[in-house]
């Protein structure tokens, strides 16, 4: 019987409420974790190193998400702990916005970009100079002085008359220069070397000549000054050629010269400085978002459970998972929004702020809206007998028998093959030259068919059976994965998000709709605790990190068509296994299907003493 409660209960109200911070707490994570991976890219950060983050962030949780809320439900603390987690959510993802000074990979939003995989939305300036231009203090995210390099090097072209030396050329042209263009110059060259990562005390008193002397070689090499992409723009690019060009070195291939030695040299040492701040980098978001999600985790698993008792209480368990609508309405609008904002934006508020910082910022600011509502979230007070833990229950519907070991293998593969898709399919759509808009479309497309699909889903089951869904939705997902393989532009990404509400949504409805695990409301919810872990724990947190390593050594297209052929291939094992593992029909009357168990009883008797009774007579 549901448990009497004192106060008077607002229904509407705590509907509202819980609506609310439903719908402002998934807009705020539909605005930056879907585009974690690629601002972790943006970094400089590899696919494997990419993986790793991701994956250590989903152990993370699935270990102390439900530590955190026994601790809250033991100390009574369940709305403190509720609100600290939103407090930590900030204090990890807010701070990440610091990290693009360390990164040399990342430019101030004035300076023009032009690989694709480190592509913010930007401006490109003329380069321009004057006698009278005063250069800048160097700094992470200042200008570079301007400099007519298409004035000098067309001086340099049209001065020879004859067929000499480029080397002779190069040094005559050389005497031409002022020598406040040659000290403007020299200047741009040494911010682009303390940029870099050379040593500031080593840089700035060395003359022209002293740095042609002991940094010719990147000057001789033209495939390793390519190398350096991810550390330099155009600009510096043609600032560099054009300094040693005036100091009478030419650009040669690398066949032209003997590489004996160079290990002293200066293109060796850049390269090992920026893998060195790279792996700097890489560990301090590896601490930060392991720390940060061992905090802020609990937040969904405290308000879920919350909501569930609160329900419980009144007695209208009816109205449970209702709520998860108005997720799904943010997850509809918000990303769409965002990437629109980005793509449309040059530098925020006038600055030099990147404008993928707008996903940070919104985030930000419906946390705040978030963490406001929980102060009035429903959170229900009631003996701690109450909470007595149903996962040995659980684990036993599951392990303990053939059909839900089954379906706990299929959701551990198909969460691997699901974080490959969700952690680098957006990498592909920028490879293609996409922009954001389309990453936005792609949820909204995913989220509009969750929706729709729903509406079906019981009268499918009713036709196909349980095991034949999970077979279509294998087979989708392989057909979902080989498509993504052969994707030639951006926006074709398109059809293929529609299967999402049958490889993801109608998969789930499917798994929680199977008669082995329906026993009681408290032990489903133990139970869909468990899979859940199964497939966003272990399934999603081990493929991050394997499918990481897999797209640096093959690439991206082999990664998705070798996930298809696994899901392919499990798809006729998985169909023959559960026929095999069918349950024996129970004629019995189920009367913990009619009846709520009573666990806020003192002795230890199990919720559904009353069918055993029956069975034993």
């Amino acid at each position: 019987m549901p448990v009497e409660i004192t106060e008077p209960v607002n229904l509407s109200r705590s509907i509202f409420i819980c609506n609310l911070f439903s719908f402002f707490f998934s807009a705020c994570k539909s605005c930056l974790l879907p585009f974690l991976t690629i601002y972790l890219r943006f970094l400089g950060l590899t696919a494997t190193q990419t993986g790793i983050i991701i994956g250590a962030k989903t152990f993370s949780t699935f270990i102390f998400a439900p530590l955190w809320s026994k601790c809250a439900i033991h100390c009574q603390r369940r709305r403190l702990v509720l609100m600290t987690a939103l407090f930590m959510m900030a204090v990890t993802y807010l701070p990440l916005t610091l990290l693009t000074s360390l990164s040399p990979s990342v430019k101030s939003c004035d300076f023009p970009v032009t690989d694709s995989s480190h592509t913010f939305p930007t401006t490109q300036l003329p380069i321009s100079v004057t006698r009278t231009e005063q250069v800048p203090v160097y700094s992470p995210t200042s200008e570079l002085p301007k400099l007519n390099l298409s004035d000098s090097q067309t001086t340099l072209s049209s001065s020879s008359t004859s067929q000499a030396s480029h080397d002779s050329q190069s040094g005559t042209d050389a005497k031409k220069h002022t020598k406040d263009d040659d000290d403007v110059l020299l200047k741009s060259v040494k911010d682009i070397l303390i940029h870099v990562g050379m040593d500031k005390e080593d840089i700035q008193y060395l003359s022209a000549e002293d740095i042609v002397n002991k940094y010719k070689l990147i000057a001789y090499d033209e495939e390793l000054l390519n190398t350096l992409k991810d550390a330099l723009s155009e600009e510096e690019k043609d600032i560099l050629k054009e300094f040693f060009r005036r100091h009478g070195v030419r650009v040669r291939r690398k066949r032209d010269i003997s590489l004996n030695g160079m290990k002293e040299t200066f293109v060796l040492a850049l390269h090992k400085q920026l893998k060195q701040a790279k792996e700097n980098l890489f560990i301090v978001v590896l601490v930060v978002l392991i720390v940060g999600e061992a905090l802020c985790s609990p937040v969904e698993k405290i308000a879920d459970d919350s909501w569930f008792e609160f329900l419980e209480q009144i007695d209208d368990m009816e109205r449970y998972g209702k709520h998860r609508i108005w997720s799904s309405l943010a997850y509809i609008f918000f990303p769409v929004i965002v990437t629109l904002v980005v793509e449309n934006t040059t530098c925020l508020f006038n600055m030099k702020i990147h404008p993928f910082m707008f996903h940070f910022y919104a985030f930000g600011f419906f946390l705040g809206l978030t963490f406001l509502i929980s102060f009035f979230y429903p959170v229900p007070s009631v003996a701690k007998s109450k909470y007595k833990s149903k996962l040995g229950t659980a684990m036993g519907r599951i392990c303990c028998t053939c059909s839900g070991l089954l379906y706990m293998l299929t959701l551990i593969i198909m969460g691997f093959i699901f974080s490959s898709y969700s952690n680098f399919l957006f990498w592909l759509i920028q490879d293609l030259k996409g922009n954001e808009v389309t990453m936005g479309v792609c949820i909204l497309v995913a989220s509009l068919s969750e929706l729709v699909v729903l509406v079906f889903s019981s009268r499918l089951i009713k036709v196909l059976g349980n095991g034949g869904m999970i077979s279509i939705s294998l087979f989708c997902l392989a057909a979902r994965l080989l498509y993504y393989s052969y994707l030639w532009t951006p926006w074709a990404v398109l059809p293929a998000e529609i299967f999402h509400a049958v490889t993801h949504t109608m998969m789930w409805f499917v798994v929680l709709s199977n008669q082995a695990f329906r026993v009681s409301p408290m032990v489903d919810r133990a139970i869909r605790s468990v899979l859940s872990s199964a497939y966003f724990g272990v399934g999603f947190g081990v493929g991050s990190m394997v499918s990481g390593v897999m797209y640096d050594q093959y690439g991206l297209h082999v990664l998705f068509r070798a996930l298809s052929i696994l899901s392919i291939g499990w798809c006729p094992v998985f169909f023959l296994l559960q026929k095999c593992c069918l349950p024996k029909q129970d004629n019995d009357i189920k009367y913990t299907r009619l009846l709520q168990a009573d666990d806020h009883s003192d002795d230890d008797m199990e919720d559904d003493w009353l069918e055993h009774a029956l069975k034993d007579k």
